[in-house]
């Protein structure tokens, strides 16, 4: 089993994290233990997607001395007990900006796992690089991969990352409100394709405009929540509102997953 949190939010505050997952059901990680489940964020949830100047918020999220995002995670990941997923602005190799994920995990002072968007968006397409390499690492035994927002209309992605083994696919995103049916369908799509389980968190506008401060290029945009949990046969086990902030959370069994690829080989000669 694993268990899964998706915190659907207003980006901006590191302080409404916290706040938002002291309402949810957390089991508080023991040295020695297994990592408690997944905490997951939206896209760029610390800065708004995307702000002005997107350069002046780039981090390095190496380990959790190197900047002020990759040291909430670290820390959360040790109060909470579970691996947590952020997601900001990074800097490749070459000195071009990223769209990044980053994975740390409790007890470690440096990232355990990363993901670069391969597919930027429009307004990203000027300032970003798209990166190059599907992301898979382990969770208590779960294989899982990573897509981000844009990502999600790409299916040879997560098709990829079936081949390499991956049982859940997480989406972190900055969905807006009217699309949100395609997010929706999407989802649904590529969880039944593929026969894996898809975890999407997605930012909430409050009050019709984000308010986060950096002076984001897309602020007229409204985000459309509607976080949710997929099982490999397309049915929303959880969801969040379109447009309040909260955590949605359930638990995803892989060996129901197993025994279901057996009776259903969809995937047979293909992974």
């Amino acid at each position: 089993m694993l268990d899964v949190f998706l915190v659907q939010m207003d980006c901006g505050i590191f302080d409404k994290v916290r706040s938002l997952l002291s309402k949810a059901n957390l089991q508080k990680h023991k040295a020695g233990e297994q990592v408690s489940g997944i905490i997951m964020l939206p896209e760029m949830f610390a800065t708004g997607y995307i702000p002005t100047n997107p350069s002046d918020y780039a981090e390095d999220f190496s380990n959790a001395e190197a900047g002020a995002t990759a040291k909430f995670l670290s820390e959360l990941a040790n109060e909470t007990g579970c691996a947590v997923m952020g997601a900001g602005i990074g800097i490749g190799p070459e000195g071009k900006l990223r769209n990044h994920s980053s994975i740390y995990l409790p007890g470690q002072t440096t990232e355990y796992s990363s993901y670069d968007k391969v597919h930027p968006f429009f307004p990203e397409q000027e300032e970003f690089k798209g990166g190059e390499n599907i992301s898979l690492f382990e969770i208590n035994g779960w294989k899982i991969s990573s897509a981000i927002c844009y990502d999600l209309r790409f299916p040879e992605l997560f098709r990829d990352a079936v081949k390499k083994g991956a049982q859940l696919i997480t989406v972190q995103a900055a969905w807006p409100k009217i699309r949100v049916e395609h997010w929706e369908t999407l989802l649904k799509a590529r969880a039944i394709e593929n026969q894996v389980y898809i975890a999407a968190v997605n930012g909430v506008t409050i009050d019709g405009v984000s308010d986060n401060g950096t002076g984001s290029k897309n602020d007229a945009i409204a985000l459309g929540g509607n976080s949710m949990i997929i099982t490999p046969q397309g049915e929303i086990i959880s969801r969040g509102s379109s447009d309040c902030e909260e955590v949605v959370h359930n638990s995803l069994d892989d060996v129901s997953l197993a025994e279901y690829r057996k009776a259903f080989p969809v995937l047979d000669g293909i992974v």
